[in-house]
């Protein structure tokens, strides 16, 4: 009994020095997500028994990341070993990038530097373990089969996170539990916004307009909340004006990079539809939607639920399709990307673009 006290000691000593030694940068991230991290805690029923995998879902730059090495930091004390396997998407897609994460997952959960990787030996070791494994940014099942196979290798109390981008992905290794990543509530977003262009937790005198008119831009979206915020410290106000009179036409290169990682990863079809959606049917019916793709030989049924599945659209209660606005902007940016002449465009929606090309390219 007292060896086991000391070990509770001890442990809940170590769990308290990494909650207060955490990346500063990773706080800085952090605002109002104190409810996210409990309810997702909830989900995953530390005390309870039984495997629990859990898939924190979401578009790029929404906070997955951040969200679950928060959990990870919180939980990580009360298991006997834990590893945070992050940027899986990019480490697998290098030459012999899978065999290189599993090493490292094996490293770290074994704290053996000269493991072994694909040997049922280690598994063996872990499968009498209670074990922490969160698996960042995965983008297809066939990572989480060659980097651990199935839930049942491990001891029953253990638990896994995965973030990732497609919730097909989720469904297809058996994952029950899915934790939707929303954006944040205003009053929160204003403050991320605030620490990185003020470094406060509120705008300057004279800038809560201007404040107010970036909340906008950004519609509670970590990503564009830190770019934006960054982008405009210490700027002077005929900049900001500036700036986000022309973000309401062409997104921040830096937010277009990561939004763009889902569209890359859509076939041509799919691509097709999000475009279509972007440049014209944000806000109709989806049957309505499902006619005119269905003309033009799109398969929208298929593709639809993918756009859904990888949060690049949504259906809402009246069976409407929305969007971000960032996506939508990302859409026709794409679009406009393809020629500096609207002629030579793809889609035109603009009136202008429209009126320009009916009119002097006949």
């Amino acid at each position: 009994h007292e060896s086991e006290l000391t070990n509770d000691v001890v442990n809940h000593i170590l769990k308290r020095l990494d909650e207060v030694f955490q990346p500063r940068d990773n706080k800085n991230q952090l605002v109002g997500v104190e409810s996210t991290v409990d309810e997702i805690e909830s989900l995953l029923g530390v005390e309870s028994k039984g495997v629990y995998a859990l898939g924190i879902w979401g578009i790029s730059g929404i906070g997955k990341t951040a969200i679950a090495r928060a959990i990870f930091h919180k939980i990580s004390g009360d298991f006997e070993c834990s590893c945070f396997l992050e940027n899986v998407r990019e480490e697998s897609q290098r030459p012999g990038g899978l065999a290189c994460l599993r090493q490292k997952l094996l490293s770290n959960l074994l704290k053996d530097k000269n493991v072994i990787p694909y040997i049922d030996l280690n598994f063996r070791r872990l499968s009498r373990m209670k074990v922490l494994i969160v698996f960042d940014d995965v983008t297809c099942f066939n990572q989480l089969e060659s980097l651990i196979g199935s839930l049942d290798r491990l001891t029953p109390v253990s638990r896994i996170i995965i973030t990732t981008r497609n919730k097909q992905v989720l469904r297809n290794w058996g994952v029950s539990k899915i934790y939707e990543m929303q954006a944040l509530e205003y009053h929160h977003a204003l403050e991320l916004f605030c620490r990185h262009a003020f470094k406060q937790n509120h705008p300057d005198v004279g800038y809560e307009e201007l404040s107010s008119k970036a909340m906008n831009y950004a519609q509670g979206v970590p990503l564009a909340l830190n770019v934006l915020g960054c982008f405009l410290y210490e700027r002077e106000k005929e900049v900001w004006e500036s700036a986000i009179n022309k973000l309401q036409r062409i997104l921040h290169p830096s937010i277009l990079e990561v939004l763009k990682i889902s569209y890359d990863g859509l076939d041509n079809k799919e691509k097709n539809i999000f475009l279509d959606v972007a440049c014209f049917f944000r806000g109709e019916h989806v049957n309505l939607v499902m006619k005119f793709l269905n003309a033009s030989g799109f398969y929208p049924e298929i593709g639809i639920r993918v756009l859904v599945d990888k949060s690049l659209i949504a259906i809402d209660s009246h069976k409407k399709i929305t969007m971000l606005d960032l996506l939508q902007e990302l859409g026709r940016e794409i679009v406009r990307q393809e020629s500096i002449n609207p002629k030579n465009r793809s889609r035109l929606w603009h009136h202008e673009d429209i009126y320009e090309v009916l009119t002097y390219n006949t």
